[in-house]
């Protein structure tokens, strides 16, 4: 492992200007370089996601050279193979699309530096080009919001159930996870037929949850869809802008489910405008460090061990079917 000189940060500073080269004050720094790659900075989970990782490498005496790949695949891997050139111990990153990462992660390989993706999976033929993958249950999230949306009616109220999907976007393996989860979960209901109508992608933001929103209401009939299940609560926000333009009130007229747990989307929650959150816990950083310490122990006590491939974050669900003051409060 590469020891770190101060005028050496001084030099990484001025070379790249976007990396966070903050001396680290918590612990003693250790001789280990961790070099995060994040995927964007699209909602408050991201940023909180961001901030536990950053926060928890901190505390723990890491040195970190951070990047932020601004919701572009090319931004980070761009920035991967500047962590590879300047020879950190290991690489952490959120990918932004499943696909696509086999060319710079064997690089990461041929340098022996070890890869640990936070967040989302990928898919990749060479499984053994990243050490492990730590985030939530995307299948398990969309099992979730399966089970209430087929608790949405009795056969009584309704034998058929349309269904309105915002998806975050196609190549992102937390959507195709999370679709999957509540397809599967929803079409085992026997007595109610729940079919989504349409899959729309709003690019996990606001802005683009709302625009999607306001052109389905103005091509399509609204009032046809009893539930809509949102990929995350960024464009759960905008698509309940868009509902308050017309005649339709979230929550009443329109189950909305929506992933995520922030704190704007549990007050929606408590007012009634948002019927169910399923948690995606952004709480990343407790779960990396273990990883990290586990790793590097191993390694220089020469066990042969190796960390879980998979390390699945705790979560849970928020309704209208639970008690809402118990709900703890919210950091993001």
């Amino acid at each position: 492992m590469m020891k770190k000189l101060q005028v050496i940060l001084i030099g990484l500073c001025l070379l790249f200007a976007n990396v966070s080269c903050t001396p680290q004050e918590s612990e003693p720094e250790k001789d280990i370089i961790i070099g995060f790659s994040q995927s964007g900075i699209e909602s408050s989970w991201r940023k909180r996601h961001t901030e536990s990782i950053l926060s928890a490498l901190k505390s723990d005496g890491y040195q970190v050279m951070y990047r932020n790949g601004m919701m572009q695949q090319s931004q980070q891997i761009q920035d991967i193979r500047a962590f590879i050139a300047y020879k950190v111990d290991m690489i952490v990153f959120t990918p932004i699309s499943h696909t696509g990462w086999d060319a710079v992660l064997k690089e990461a390989k041929q340098a022996n530096i070890p890869v640990i993706l936070v967040d989302r999976d990928i898919t990749i033929d060479d499984t053994s080009l990243f050490t492990s993958h730590i985030g939530p249950n995307f299948k398990a999230e969309g099992n979730r919001a399966g089970i209430y949306a087929s608790s949405c009616f009795t056969s009584e109220e309704k034998s058929e159930v349309n269904i309105l999907e915002v998806s975050g976007n196609a190549d992102s393996y937390g959507s195709i996870l999370r679709h999957s989860g509540f397809d599967e979960t929803i079409r085992n209901r026997s007595n109610i037929t729940l079919t989504i109508k349409e899959t729309l992608y709003g690019n996990y933001t606001r802005t683009m949850g709302e625009e999607l929103m306001r052109n389905y209401i103005k091509e399509k009939n609204i009032k046809e869809i009893d539930i809509i299940y949102s990929h995350n609560d960024e464009m759960t926000l905008g698509i309940l802008d868009a509902l308050d333009a017309v005649d339709i009130k979230p929550g009443k007229d329109i189950k909305i489910i929506t992933i995520d747990g922030q704190n704007d989307v549990i007050k929606e929650l408590k007012k009634g405008r948002v019927n169910c959150v399923v948690e995606c816990n952004p709480d990343a950083g407790p779960y990396l460090i273990s990883a990290i310490e586990r790793y590097f122990k191993y390694q220089e006590d020469g066990s042969n061990k190796e960390i879980p491939r998979e390390i699945y974050m705790t979560e849970t669900v928020f309704s209208d079917k639970g008690d809402l003051d118990a709900i703890p409060p919210r950091n993001y």
